[in-house]
């Protein structure tokens, strides 16, 4: 008898030639790669065509063919992808250009199935990889699981924190104050309950999604070890979807930086259809959690240094008034 999916993998790919070598790793690293399904959301430059033909023949695959004339977007295309979920009980999501360890997907099921939680998420900041000139894989073991850290928060970038690299993990479970895009793992559920907003855009999209997703109700953590990598480009960076011009980009910032202020920063965060905030917590329930202050523009010293919410990162008024502007913060790193 043929086994069920129970992990729908979820890429989003611009004409990234990176796509089919991460999927027949993805496929290489799993236990079991008959249990795995596949949404892509493939953006395929005509002039410039990537084979894939392979994947099409696989059933374990469902793909939706955009070009990148078509595209709009990371989240628009991640939020394709996700459509295509068919009720398996299990979601990654991740980009296009990665590398797996051995046994990835049993080891996610195994971290995911301990967590003292009801609707987890597993997700980091994945840690990079690179092949030399030799063709040689080089993974940066000295990162470890890497925590989250904001090394940006300014009116410029729509009040959407920056995310970067903190400091190894040191806790057990760990947890994470943030929803990291390239590499996340949750319920399959996570799927039709937060899916991506198509009118969101690069910046300010990973902090969308995690605050939606705390107010369903997800807790989020980092895994155990790692299982995933992400691609340091050492030559050409990717293609990305602001090819299409500063005009494209300043008019789908301005619709998602209004979307983001509408959710976050306003009374308005109900009011946006299936990408509105959840009902089982608030707002202000993730700034206790995560340590921001968002109509002060203010947070939490270890928001700036990624130290884990333990529990939370809010104990006592105390813990209010330590909290600093970003710039405040980049003044004391100096």
């Amino acid at each position: 008898m043929k086994a069920k999916p129970n992990i729908f993998v979820t890429i989003a790919s611009y004409a990234d030639p990176e796509l089919p070598r991460t999927l027949r790793d993805c496929m290489e690293m799993a236990r079991h790669p008959e249990r795995l399904s596949f949404g892509l959301c493939w953006q395929q430059d005509p002039d410039d065509p990537i084979d894939i033909e392979e994947f099409r023949q696989d059933t374990r695959f469902r793909i939706i063919d955009r070009t990148v004339q078509e595209s709009r977007g990371g989240p628009w295309a991640r939020n394709l992808a996700q459509s295509l979920w068919r009720g398996e009980p299990y979601t990654l999501q991740v980009d296009s250009h990665m590398k797996f360890e051995p046994d990835w997907d049993s080891k996610l099921v195994g971290m995911l199935e301990s967590l003292p939680a009801e609707k987890p998420i597993i997700s980091m900041n994945a840690p990079l990889f690179h092949y030399d000139d030799q063709g040689k894989l080089h993974c940066q073991s000295e990162m470890g699981v890497p925590t989250t850290r904001v090394s940006g928060w300014e009116e410029n970038s729509g009040w959407s924190p920056w995310f970067d690299f903190g400091p190894p993990n040191q806790q057990q479970p760990g947890r994470t104050r943030f929803v990291n895009g390239n590499f996340a793992f949750s319920r399959g559920q996570w799927c039709a309950e937060v899916p991506q907003d198509p009118d969101h855009y690069y910046w300010g999209e990973e902090f969308n999604v995690t605050v939606r997703s705390f107010t369903w109700g997800y807790d989020l953590f980092l895994p155990s070890e790692v299982v995933a990598w992400h691609m340091l480009h050492t030559d050409a960076p990717p293609r990305r979807h602001w090819e299409h011009g500063e005009e494209v980009i300043q008019q789908r910032n301005k619709v998602a930086y209004e979307r983001l202020h509408r959710l976050i920063y306003s009374a308005g965060g109900h009011d946006l259809g299936p990408y509105s905030l959840g009902r089982a917590r608030s707002v202000h329930d993730y700034e206790i959690y995560a340590g921001f202050s968002f109509q002060s523009k203010r947070a939490h010293p270890d928001v700036f240094t990624g130290a884990n919410p333990d529990p939370v990162t809010i104990h006592s008024e105390a813990d209010w008034a330590k909290c600093i502007t970003w710039d405040e913060a980049a003044r004391q790193r100096q």
